[in-house]
Parts: structure tokens; C-alpha cells; sequence
């Protein structure tokens, strides 16, 4: 069956311009149809409640195919919809002359867009990748703040200090109250109000008879009651806005608990404001000029947003990336771990790069088979922790490394040692040989000629398709409250870009899959060695 076709005639005003266009609408209703996502659509559509009774509804395969194109043409508000369907000879010829308002478009993003969102996606985008043959086996990661739509002075932090202060007060109280109980952790609402009901069953509290007001004299028991019943009340507004927060953030915001307190790159980079925003962690990955995925996450860094990105992707295009590339804000050891365990090729900058490529912090240890080295060729002597050195990372190892005195390089070895430290002949650190030995791969992959080609297509590519998002299309706040409703927003922001992409193909002969391709000549990158310096006597 088909779904996205054009059946009612009407009469529209031609010129050659408006002949073109509609051919490349129809082409656009043709890769609709390819792609099957009119099936997720009929599916809803059939679930609905249809009544034969009053106002033929809108077709929703032409209604869907409206919204992605006014996504497309870089107007995402509901009004600007409105008004294309009115004005608008493409729209009008996509939505054959139906006028929904606002609020209709509105309702039916909700109802068939946002429970599907990845699907939809997914399905458009592979279509689109299947009509044209692109490669897209290696993928360029970014992420960027976008500010929400919420009122910045309505935030709320999470109250971890305040709700222990608490929890000491009201095991204070309770042992005044007659019970020995030893809580090793924080004391929960529901076991308080369960001791609480106790404490009035053992004193034979009568609580309608406790009097109000100022100037009234308590019995004990009755000023033990009101006490822990404040405490119960304060305990159960911590517990919902730590249930709020969650275990990976800190704050949220009361007009969309979803979004988090975080600084926007604008007043990180030039410093003008220290001012916190709300605001969504958005994350790309860019293929051929296409976005392939999306993701919305609380996160205010982009390291553990790696691998959710890449789970994503695994369980809509049913395998893991080739080669992926990323800049130094993901390039922790866990990510790492990640892509060696699922054989894809590391391409992502550790966050020592910049102080490496410029030579201000160049590579001091070297990992091999037996161990670790140092610049001056000395082995490291694996000693164990005691209580002077304690282990910070379950991963690490403790390495000794002696001969500093007569050392060439350890005037820059030594920099940021405290001062205490710096005349001693030996130096003692802590290094995880094993994230080492991967930021030594990557070292190796981005330095070869492969690597740089990757690297430059990333800044081309992810880069570039920021910029489209937010400089073209002007999207620099999200009009949506709510994180599902969000990732629908920035899917469908996603999914217009690259059905721009897509006219862009039609109108191209010559069509490449790398922006930028490496001659056959290029060599392999190395960085600046550091120079020996000899010590004076």
C-alpha cells in the first residue's frame, strides 16, 4: 500500500521554478515511502479513536511529511507551520490544500512523533543513506549545550549536606525519644513516620488535643511529636527532590525538572557571565554529511555520554562503528575499554592531546611489554601502596622511578611536583599501564595519515553540522519542556537537516562520502620531542 502519494488535483499557480520544486517533493514523498516509516504511522493511526462522525481529519502521512520538510526549510515553531500551510505553494502541494492550525500540528507531533522518534529517524536516515550508497563506517562524535525553556532564577539544587544535617537531628531526637536503634545509613521517611505512629502508641499521645498557636505550653512528649513531625515533613520535600535529581546530577529546574544547571559554552569561553542556565547536553554523530544519531542527556560533560551514544546506535543500526572520532572530552579509559572490547577503531584524542601536539606538556612515560619507561629510559619499579601513598584509581599501579639527578628531562618532569619533592634523586607516581597502552593506540591512529584524514573530516563534518543547527537555523533554545519531548525537538531539528542533505544530493553529480580525502603522499604526524636540558653544577 502506498501511503505517501498526492491524490487530490487542485489548482496551483506554475511557473518553471514551482515545476522543479515539485519534483523534488515528490522525490522527497518517494524516499518517505522507501523508507516504511508510513507503516508506523498507519499503525498509530488505526490504534486511534477514527469516528466517521463530524470533520474530515487530515491525511497523517501527508501531515508528517509537512512537518519534516517545514523542519527542512528551517522553520520548527508551530505558527511558522501554520502559516506555510496557508502561504506556502510547497506545503500546500504537500498537505493538498488542508490548513491544519497550531495546535493540531502540535497534538500530532505528540501522538504519532514522539513515542516513535528513534525510529522515524533511523528508518529516513538509512533510506537516505541507501538511495545515494554513502559510507558512513566511520563516525564523528560532538556535543554542545543548549539552553532550555525555563526561568533561570527557578532552580533547585540538590539537598545531599542539608539532608544529612538532617538525618544527625533526627537520630538525636529519636534517642531522645526512648529508641536505641543504630542507622548505619540515612534514615528513611517511611521508617521515621513508622516510629513516629510508635511513639504515640507507647505514650498514648491523644494528637487532636495537642493545642496550636503561640503561648501554648507542651508536655515533652507532645514537643518530641511536633519536632519529628517537622523533621518528617522537611525529610520527605529532600527525598522527592533528591528522586528528582537522580544519581548523575545535581540540580534541576521547577518549570522543567528535566533540565540541568549548567554554564552555556557562550559564558564558558568568553567569560562574560557566570551565570547558570538551564540547559540539555546534546550529542551527535556525523557520517557523510548526515547525522546518524542523536542523544539528550543531563550530563554538564561529555564523558560519559560516549557510550549511551554508541549503545544507541548499536541497537538502531544493529552494529557497532567502524572508526569513530571524538576530540579529548571523551577520551577517558572507560570509553576507551569500551572500543577495544567492541573491536571499533580509536580515533578519539586523549585529554593530554593539546599540551602534547604544542609541546607545553609533552609524553613523560611509555608503556611496553614488561612495564613502563620513562624519558630518561628508566624502568619503573612497581612498588606497593602503604599508607603514605595512597591508590586514587582502582586501576593503578605504583611505579618508581629512580635517577632523576643526573636526568636531562627532569626539568620538565619535576614542573608540577611540589617543591618538597623536586631535589629528591627518584620519583614515585601512580599510572594505570593498561589506559596508557590505549592512549598509546589512539596516539598511533590519529598520527598516521588515516588519522588526519579523520580528524579534518570531523572538524568539517560535526562541526559544520552545529553550525548549521545553530547559526543557520537560528536554534539556539529549545521551545519544549520535558526530555522526551525535547529529543523529539532536536530529532525532528536533526531529521530536517538531512532532508536538506538530501535536496543538496539530488542536485549533485559528484557525490562523496569524505569532505576531505588525503593524497597519496601524505606522512604520518609526530609530535615535538622534548629537548634534553643539562642540569648546571
Amino acid at each position: 500500500m502506498n501511503y505517501f502519494t498526492i491524490k487530490k488535483q487542485f489548482f496551483l499557480v506554475c511557473s518553471n521554478k514551482c515545476v522543479e520544486e515539485y519534483k523534488k517533493i515528490d522525490k522527497f514523498m518517494t524516499l518517505l515511502e522507501k523508507s516504511g516509516v508510513g507503516k508506523i504511522i498507519s499503525k498509530e493511526y488505526k490504534n486511534g479513536k477514527n469516528s466517521n462522525i463530524g470533520r474530515r481529519g487530515y491525511n497523517p502521512f501527508n501531515f508528517f511529511a509537512m512537518i519534516i520538510y517545514c523542519f527542512s526549510k528551517f522553520k520548527s515553531s508551530l505558527r511558522e507551520m501554520e502559516s506555510l500551510c496557508i502561504f506556502d505553494m510547497r506545503v500546500k502541494y504537500i498537505m493538498e490544500d488542508q490548513e491544519p492550525n497550531y495546535s493540531e500540528i502540535g497534538i500530532f507531533i505528540n501522538r504519532y512523533i514522539v513515542p516513535y522518534q528513534y525510529e522515524i529517524f533511523t528508518m529516513i536516515t538509512k533510506a537516505i543513506i541507501e538511495e545515494f550508497n554513502l559510507d558512513i563506517s566511520e563516525q564523528y562524535l560532538d556535543g554542545t549545550k543548549i539552553e532550555a525553556n525555563a526561568n533561570k532564577y527557578k532552580f533547585v539544587w540538590k539537598p545531599t549536606k542539608f539532608h544529612k544535617r538532617l538525618d544527625d537531628k533526627i537520630k538525636i531526637l529519636l534517642s531522645e525519644m526512648g529508641f536505641d536503634l543504630k542507622f548505619k545509613v540515612l534514615i528513611k521517611s517511611y521508617e521515621l513516620n513508622d516510629l513516629i505512629k510508635q511513639y504515640i502508641k507507647n505514650e498514648q499521645l491523644d494528637i487532636s488535643s495537642i493545642p496550636s498557636g503561640r503561648g501554648k505550653r507542651f508536655t515533652k512528649e507532645q514537643k518530641n511529636y511536633k519536632l519529628a513531625y517537622g523533621y518528617l515533613i522537611k525529610l520527605l520535600e529532600y527525598e522527592e527532590k533528591e528522586e528528582i535529581c537522580g544519581d548523575n546530577r545535581n540540580s534541576y529546574y521547577k518549570t522543567d525538572k528535566d533540565a540541568t544547571a549548567m554554564m552555556m559554552k557562550q559564558d564558558y569561553y568568553s567569560k562574560l557571565s557566570h551565570d547558570f542556565h538551564a540547559g540539555y547536553n546534546i550529542q551527535l554523530l556525523v557520517s557523510a554529511g548526515l547525522i546518524t544519531m542523536y542523544g539528550v542527556f543531563q550530563d554538564r560533560s561529555d564523558h560519559y555520554t560516549f557510550i549511551p551514544m554508541n549503545e544507541l546506535y548499536y541497537k538502531y543500526y544493529n552494529c557497532y562503528i567502524k572508526n569513530e572520532c571524538a576530540d579529548s572530552g571523551y577520551g577517558i579509559y572507560i570509553n576507551y575499554k569500551y572500543m577495544r572490547e567492541h573491536g571499533i577503531g580509536n580515533y578519539v584524542k586523549f585529554q593530554s592531546w593539546s599540551g602534547e601536539s604544542s609541546g607545553k606538556n609533552p609524553q613523560l612515560f611509555y608503556t611496553f611489554d614488561d612495564g613502563v619507561l620513562c624519558l630518561n629510559t628508566c624502568i619503573g619499579e612497581n612498588i606497593p601502596f602503604d599508607n603514605k601513598y595512597h591508590q586514587r584509581n582502582k586501576n593503578g599501579k605504583l611505579f618508581k622511578f629512580t635517577g632523576c639527578d643526573d636526568c636531562n628531562y627532569s626539568y620538565i618532569c619535576k614542573t608540577k611536583m611540589k617543591e618538597k619533592n623536586r631535589n629528591k634523586d627518584y620519583r614515585i607516581i601512580e599510572l594505570n599501564p593498561d589506559y596508557e597502552l590505549l592512549k598509546d593506540q589512539a596516539r598511533e591512529n590519529l598520527l598516521s595519515p588515516k588519522g588526519i584524514e579523520i580528524r579534518i573530516n570531523r572538524s568539517i563534518q560535526v562541526e559544520g553540522s552545529y553550525g548549521q543547527l545553530k547559526q543557520n537555523m537560528q536554534y539556539v533554545r529549545i521551545r519544549r519542556r520535558g526530555k522526551e519531548k525535547v529529543s523529539c525537538e532536536i530529532m525532528l531539528m536533526c531529521l530536517g537537516r538531512n532532508i536538506r542533505k538530501f535536496f543538496t544530493l539530488l542536485d549533485n553529480d559528484n557525490i562523496k562520502s569524505k569532505y576531505w580525502e588525503k593524497s597519496n603522499n601524505l606522512k604520518s604526524e609526530k609530535f615535538p620531542f622534548p629537548k634534553q636540558k643539562k642540569k648546571k653544577d
